[in-house]
């Protein structure tokens, strides 16, 4: 998370993953690690993209002048301290994709039918049956 205060003479919203983000000019505020790296290219060495995004270098802006902009904010990476626990119950929970084999031969029930390459199959584990021959519901 970063701590980041606008010293520009203008007022600021980025917009990342369809949110809007606000940077009052003086004002600090808080922004996730993502939406900042996205908005101001924190950690990104060429940062004429982001300048280019929010029309702080054009072809009427130099790439000096969007510098100056981007470099009157002030970023301090910062580690929140929470004051009562997080509500995700028990964290990295196991759940993910699908069990398959990788590199299945191609040739398995279930592949997407091209026989010259190698692809991933469901295998289903014994005692069960594959959910195409289950039998009718009654």
């Amino acid at each position: 998370m970063f701590r980041i205060t606008n010293g520009n003479d203008f007022d600021f919203i980025g917009r990342h993953n369809g949110n809007d983000y606000s940077f009052p000019k003086g004002q600090p505020v808080y922004c996730e690690d993502a939406p900042a790296a996205h908005i101001f290219g924190i950690g990104q060495p060429d940062k004429s993209a982001v300048l280019a995004r929010h029309g702080w270098a054009a072809v009427t802006a130099s790439i000096d002048q969007g510098l100056r902009i981007l470099n009157a904010f002030t970023f301090e990476h910062v580690i929140p301290a929470y004051d009562a626990p997080l509500a995700l119950v028990g964290g990295d929970d196991g759940y993910g994709p699908a069990p398959v084999d990788q590199d299945a031969p191609a040739s398995e029930d279930g592949t997407d039918g091209s026989p010259d390459q190698a692809g991933a199959v469901e295998v289903p584990r014994r005692g069960r049956p594959p959910v195409d021959r289950l039998p009718p519901a009654v």
